[in-house]
């Protein structure tokens, strides 16, 4: 959660590398979208910001999706860049995450303890916790080496060891049983036809103010497709909350790449689970409500209340980091009433 727009001068520089790589061409704006993608440009706002001042220049030229570069010099380069980040500076927006709104959702007094008070948050030195980074970089080194290794099974034995290796000594998971999943995760990948995968790609959206990681991006024909891996076990019902931190990952997609997504998955890593989540004005426009309530949650100044879901105590408060500064909380209040 931070105020404001965060960019760096390499952003630019980045944006208009690959532009000049395509001066005096025609380039699909969905290519352009991907080699910001593939060189690390978090928000393709940027560019479209770009592209709008250099077509006021007459340099470039657009037509049903397709950009017509012309030849760009220094000076223009400055003075698009000066006139982009007069914009961009002046957007005054609360960004958040995906996963925030679904820890608000979950709980108020947890997210205001992590991100505002920044309280120290305890988490255990062995178990799920780094269980759960072991799988996701995993998916991530299989995923980024795809292209190079055609043996499968290689692949998928090297991007195990690896994870395991990284964090040897604090997960509990079994090399065999994370091997079986990367297999099925990439029969998925073959069955969905992805033309292209991306893993763990952050994106930020100016427009909407959220920024978020988004573990696997896939692309086939004319729709792409974001998927969430979740190390918990699927129960028969999917909680709120994952689907809430789906939909703003599908909003991100869309924005960035300028794409309907029609559908995102959640996979549940404990019970192998695919669950394909239908994208909707409905959801989108909950992720919505979320994130105003949360905004106005937090400016009061006023400790936030504990979580009113069912079953709480069990749901949210048991693997909760920052349980006790929140029953600290609560005692405080407590001895309050007694004076």
């Amino acid at each position: 959660m931070r105020f404001g727009v965060e960019f760096e001068e390499s952003v630019f520089t980045k944006i208009f590398e690959l532009l000049k790589q395509q001066e005096g061409r025609e380039v699909k704006i969905d290519e352009l979208l991907r080699m910001c993608m593939e060189n690390g440009i978090i928000s393709s706002d940027y560019l479209f910001l770009i592209l709008q001042e250099l077509s006021l220049k007459k340099i470039v030229e657009s037509s049903k999706g397709i950009v017509r570069i012309g030849s760009i010099s220094e000076e223009v380069v400055e003075s698009t860049k000066k006139k982009v980040v007069d914009k961009v500076s002046k957007l005054k927006k609360v960004f958040v995450t995906p996963l925030e709104i679904a820890k608000f959702y979950q709980c108020p007094r947890r997210l205001w303890l992590e991100k505002i008070v920044l309280s120290k948050q305890e988490k255990e030195k062995v178990g799920k916790v780094w269980d759960g980074e072991a799988v996701h970089l995993a998916v991530k080194l299989m995923i980024d080496n795809m292209q190079k290794e055609k043996d499968e099974n290689f692949l998928i034995l090297r991007a195990s060891e690896e994870a395991l290796k990284k964090y040897e000594g604090m997960v509990q998971i079994e090399k065999k049983v994370l091997e079986d999943f990367l297999r099925k995760f990439l029969e998925l990948i073959r069955e969905e036809n992805f033309s292209t995968v991306y893993s763990e790609r952050t994106i930020e959206s100016l427009k909407e103010g959220i920024i978020g990681s988004i573990d696997v991006i896939g692309f086939k024909d004319s729709e792409v497709v974001p998927i969430e891996i979740k190390y918990a076990a699927f129960k028969g019902r999917i909680k709120k909350e994952h689907i809430l931190q789906a939909v703003g990952e599908s909003i991100l997609v869309s924005n960035y790449f300028r794409r309907k997504v029609k559908y995102s998955y959640i996979v549940y890593f404990q019970t192998n689970s695919l669950i394909k989540i239908e994208l909707n004005e409905s959801l989108i426009n909950q992720f919505f409500r979320l994130k105003k309530q949360m905004q106005g949650f937090y400016s009061i100044g006023r400790i936030p209340p504990k979580s009113k879901l069912p079953n709480y105590t069990k749901r949210v408060c048991q693997g909760c980091h920052v349980k006790r500064a929140c029953d600290n909380i609560e005692i405080l209040r407590r001895v309050g009433r007694r004076f």
